[in-house]
């Protein structure tokens, strides 16, 4: 759904995909605490733009991923980890003071999988993830959708309860290469890059007038509170399943 590009693309090796399906939020944040989260050099960009991802994430300044892996495969092409891990990525567009370079910059995560403590980020913390999801179809051509997620860790909590029809917009990407790349704010160094086949469907975005959504609440406390303070606002909301992600790195 998001996009950016280096100014010059690396050559880069294959490091890992999974398999998998989320339900993205684009949230509008306090903009002060969400600067002491990046790293040093960084500014936040919200979005804008007339493409379609300026136009249905106008204004949000962090995307908050919540991920169901299915299945997932490494660079020698064999299958590893927890099977069905369920993880929460808090992520922002933002670019390089010094270069210009656009990125997102990804800044913190729930993880229910050991392993994925600190992560390849640097910024994985261990929680409890429950998740239930159901689909409701009486008619043809209408599909209703509840989920409840809750993450549970040391000094902080998630929990998103949304219910929606399936519509509003769909689209289908396919990307030819690698043309995402994500920075890690607590390590400098460490930068992947996404190639992403994915079916979206836009059921919630204030810019583009579409609203499918029948019941949203979302919250965060605990160690996240100086980012979300109650005044955080909910711009879109963006269902990709299925979802097919390759990982490259330098």
């Amino acid at each position: 759904m998001v996009q950016a590009m280096f100014t010059a693309e690396p050559e880069l090796r294959y490091s890992d995909g999974i398999a998998a399906e989320r339900t993205m939020l684009a949230v509008r944040v306090n903009a002060a605490a969400l600067q002491r989260r990046l790293p040093a050099g960084w500014e936040s960009v919200p979005y804008e733009g007339d493409d379609l991802r300026g136009k249905s994430l106008r204004g949000a300044n962090v995307l908050i991923p919540f991920h169901e892996v299915y299945a997932s495969r490494s660079d020698d092409g064999t299958g590893g980890g927890t099977a069905q891990v369920s993880y929460i990525a808090f992520v922002s567009q933002a670019r390089n003071l010094a270069t210009g370079t656009m990125a997102h910059v990804h800044w913190f995560t729930y993880t229910e999988e050991p392993a994925g403590v600190p992560g390849r980020y640097r910024d994985g913390k261990l929680a409890r993830i429950t998740r239930s999801l159901s689909f409701t179809k009486e008619r043809r051509g209408e599909t209703r959708v509840r989920q409840i997620v809750s993450a549970v860790g040391d000094a902080g909590q998630v929990d998103l309860s949304l219910a929606y029809e399936q519509g509003g917009m769909v689209v289908w990407l396919t990307a030819d290469k690698p043309n995402l790349p994500l920075q890690a704010a607590n390590d400098p160094d460490v930068v992947r890059w996404y190639q992403e086949d994915q079916v979206l469907n836009v059921v919630h975005s204030e810019p583009l007038n579409i609203d499918q959504v029948t019941e949203l609440t979302f919250s965060v406390a605990g160690e996240l509170a100086d980012v979300f303070d109650g005044s955080e606002h909910v711009v879109a909301v963006v269902v990709q399943r299925p979802y097919m992600r390759q990982v490259y790195v330098p």
